[in-house]
């Protein structure tokens, strides 16, 4: 059997819906139960260290990567003793590391970070630099906007209805857990 490594995106802080620290727990032990390793920003506060505590205590291997100027703003410290962290110089180091490093891509609410890593990979997809998966977990109708914003970028002709293609957007952790096995598979 295949060991996967899948790379979460997701918020450094929590949101102001409890749904998303939920959804971000289901998918780090979910992730884990799969038989998967995690790699993600490498913070621990918000999301990021919700899904990386839950993917670890459930047995998964973490692998944080986090640039050192976001190291030192949020006086970071790893989640725990287990977890491997890479320090990048630039947030593209860490993108480009995020993207090496795995085999699929779980998109979890968050801010401006978040969605710079979703269409950074989802660029790449779509100019055919990788073939992963991208599976975009909807907690709560959060990524409904984003699907209609694509959606009007191919229906005013600035992208071909290909790109639909390029993510699956899940309804919440257990729609997107399975997706991402079907993905795998």
């Amino acid at each position: 059997m295949v060991k996967h490594s899948i790379c979460v995106f997701c918020g450094a802080s929590f949101g102001n819906d409890p749904r998303f620290a939920a959804a971000a727990r289901a998918m780090g032990a979910g992730l884990a139960a799969m038989g998967c390793d995690l790699v993600y920003g490498g913070g621990n506060p918000g999301l990021m260290g919700i899904v990386s505590r839950a993917a670890q205590e459930a047995g998964a291997q973490v692998q944080g990567i986090i640039p050192a100027f976001l190291q030192a703003l949020e006086a970071n410290i790893p989640v725990s003793a287990e977890e491997k962290l890479i320090i990048t110089p630039h947030l593209q180091e860490r993108k480009a590391l995020m993207l090496q490093m795995s085999d699929a891509f779980i998109v979890l609410p968050g801010g401006l970070g978040t969605f710079d890593e979703f269409f950074e990979v989802a660029t790449e997809a779509q100019l055919g630099v990788h073939k992963k998966p991208i599976i975009v977990v909807n907690v709560g109708g959060f990524f409904d906007a984003l699907d209609t914003i694509l959606r009007g970028i191919v229906g005013h002709g600035f992208a071909k209805p290909a790109i639909m293609e390029l993510y699956h957007l899940a309804d919440g952790p257990e729609a997107a857990l399975l997706a991402l096995q079907e993905a795998l598979a």
